[in-house]
């Protein structure tokens, strides 16, 4: 890889400037804004513990999750949504949705949320609120009529977060728990609203949402680093702390992050080294474990927070490394809230990035029998 193509590849970006960029007509690229989706965003409060604040609010920063924001006008007080004809969605989380959101061989894990996390659901209704949307979403996957239950899922998973964001500045040993609990659920339920549909999505959108699903995980860190203040108890994360690298990796797999690393030599180098590392280390537990899905979030908790405004800004090494990413989404593809994420964002990427950068895409590519 030459100097003047890592420059390029560095330096080159969409300006943002109205109604089309410069940069993007010199590259004869298509330059689009974001639209109004049934996800939108806004700065998150601090969140607390005692005397200690934590902000995770900064200028360069992408939007956090916002309850607020719902295309429909759908009623959600407490009558209309816990009531009787939620049972099946009970069961339909108890028998089915559990083994979705854990590796099939982690039954330790399946019996927490069975159990453990389905009792601290009924002692917090934002959690049982989280646990009847991601129970609702995942009906609409496999039903013949998705819409009822994605309106329903939108209703539960509404009200959950407008619960959930008044307590987030008083984080205590009676809710910490389920609030890391529905932290990660919150997680998994935007990746599978926002995955790809039939619908295309425009690429600026799809970054968009990747970018407030890392947010959003990184929030959920926030929660742990809190809770890690107090006595935890029987409480614990459904997310698995990630694994430091063991050895190395192939050598396809070492060579391609060497030249991932000589491409980081411009600003922000610090950023990117950080961003690097934390995703290698994420291959090795795709060679450990190709069965749990958790493996596509342990990139996001360990991301370095100025990285996702690099990567909104579709700054073409952020988007170079989230093609690497892609191979991650790409080993657990077959869990229901993730399919279709590692072949539409890696065709996102392909067509947001420089073309002076499309030969260090060719790797994933190939990794991921991405065609065009």
């Amino acid at each position: 890889m030459g100097k003047s193509l890592t420059l390029l590849c560095s330096r080159s970006k969409c300006d943002e400037a109205k109604p089309g960029c410069k940069k993007c007509a010199q590259r004869n690229a298509v330059c689009t804004y974001p639209s109004t989706t049934s996800l939108v965003w806004v700065n998150r409060n601090q969140v607390s513990a005692g005397d200690k604040e934590y902000s995770t609010e900064s200028e360069t920063s992408p939007p956090q999750y916002s309850p607020k924001a719902q295309e429909e006008n759908i009623e959600t007080t407490k009558e209309s949504i816990l009531n009787l004809k939620n049972i099946d969605l009970i069961i339909h989380w108890f028998t089915t949705t559990v083994h979705t959101i854990n590796a099939p061989s982690n039954h330790a894990a399946r019996e927490i949320c069975q159990t453990f996390i389905l009792d601290q659901a009924r002692k917090h209704q934002f959690l049982l609120h989280g646990l009847l949307a991601f129970s609702a979403l995942h009906l609409a996957e496999s039903h013949s009529d998705p819409e009822p239950y994605t309106k329903i899922a939108t209703t539960h998973h509404t009200r959950g977060l407008e619960l959930y964001y008044s307590i987030l500045s008083n984080i205590n040993k009676e809710n910490y728990s389920a609030s890391i609990a529905f932290s990660s659920i919150t997680i998994m339920y935007a990746f599978g609203i926002s995955r790809p549909r039939r619908a295309k999505t425009s690429g600026i959108e799809f970054i968009s949402h990747l970018s407030q699903i890392f947010l959003l995980a990184q929030g959920w860190q926030d929660v742990v680093y809190v809770a890690d203040g107090l006595d935890r108890g029987s409480g614990s994360p459904i997310v698995p702390a990630p694994h430091g690298d063991i050895g190395t990796l192939s050598t396809a797999t070492e060579e391609a992050f060497a030249g991932l690393n000589d491409m980081n030599h411009d600003r922000d180098v610090a950023v990117y080294t950080l961003a690097i590392s934390t995703v290698k280390t994420v291959f090795h537990s795709i060679e450990a474990d190709r069965e749990d899905p958790h493996i596509a979030l342990q990139w996001a908790h360990t991301l370095p927070k100025e990285f996702v405004g690099l990567f909104q800004q579709r700054q073409n090494l952020a988007l170079v490394i989230v093609g690497y990413y892609c191979i991650v989404l790409d080993a657990v593809k077959e869990v229901w809230w993730l399919k279709g994420w590692s072949k539409g964002l890696f065709s996102v990427i392909l067509a947001d990035v420089d073309i002076s950068c499309r030969d260090m895409l060719e790797w994933p590519r190939q990794m991921i029998r991405f065609k065009e």
